[in-house]
């Protein structure tokens, strides 16, 4: 089993002006425990990963720019969308999907993330629904 939290020692420093550091505290604020992951040693990007056990479904969070590239810890200024897909038995989908959004400002991008993780994770409940 894993213990939660993973420090992030590969993000580079708030002041830097990076999404790693927005994701890393809104999902630290969720209660979203989380790592940082490369699956494939053929892939450039290294992914956010969260869970609440080792057992339990996988969000990988990733961010992508104006230049098309893809890494949780990307320049904001560039910054196109921030989204989070899982797969599990029900298939790959996207837990937070921020290409849907009409702008994306960093900060917003990366609280509404890590709420979107929180709630799917159940550490959060889910807004209810309204109805007429």
């Amino acid at each position: 089993m894993y213990k939660f939290p993973y420090s992030l020692t590969k993000t580079a420093p708030g002041d830097d002006l990076r999404m790693g550091a927005l994701l890393r505290d809104a999902l630290a604020h969720h209660g979203v425990s989380f790592r940082v992951v490369k699956p494939y040693g053929s892939l450039p990007s290294e992914y956010l990963v969260a869970q609440t056990d080792a057992e339990g479904p996988r969000v990988w969070i990733h961010a992508n720019d104006c230049n098309s590239s893809t890494h949780y810890d990307i320049p904001r200024a560039g910054l196109m969308a921030v989204a989070a897909v899982v797969t599990d038995e029900a298939g790959t989908r996207f837990v937070f999907d921020g290409f849907s959004r009409d702008e994306a400002r960093p900060v917003a991008q990366a609280e509404a993330c890590a709420h979107a993780i929180a709630v799917f994770l159940g550490l959060e409940p889910s807004e209810p629904e309204c109805t007429w």
